[in-house]
């Protein structure tokens, strides 16, 4: 019996190899978009992917990358985000985030919220996040 419960728990225990830490969104108003953050731990020996992402409250999720050609800076949507073996990911302002279009009410400063994030080895998980202002950085200006 014990072996039974032993052979049990190690099979359906979930696979914890990747880590969400700190997940965070912008505030922003229903109608608009805001952006969600975190820090993906993997702790595993392989990679893993994150390639898609889901929540009730918007009409769309893209995974986004901030790009700069030139003078020039944009965001573009990219397929997944792979996590390397054995390090993290940190999705932040100005860099790799997720982008949570079309908001369907308003996000408030403290305002908590659940998305799923599939990865391609790990599965299926779901994460809160609460609403924060973001701290803007100063752009430098140059004549």
């Amino acid at each position: 019996m014990n072996l039974l419960l032993a052979l049990l728990l190690f099979f359906s225990s979930p696979d914890d190899k990747i880590k969400i830490k700190e997940p965070w969104m912008r505030i922003s108003a229903e109608g608009q978009s805001t952006a969600l953050f975190m820090k993906i731990e993997n702790t595993g020996d392989k990679a893993d992917t994150l390639y898609k992402v889901e929540c009730d409250f918007s009409g769309r999720v893209e995974i986004h990358e901030t790009y700069k050609e030139g003078e020039m800076m944009g965001m573009r949507e990219v397929p997944f985000i792979v996590i390397p073996a054995k390090s993290t990911f940190e999705l932040k302002p100005r860099s790799h985030h997720i982008m949570v279009i079309k908001l369907k009410k308003d996000i408030k400063k403290g305002t908590t919220e659940e998305f799923t994030l599939y990865f391609k080895q790990s599965g299926k998980m779901k994460v809160k996040a609460t609403a924060q202002e973001m701290q803007m950085q100063k752009m430098e200006h140059k004549h």
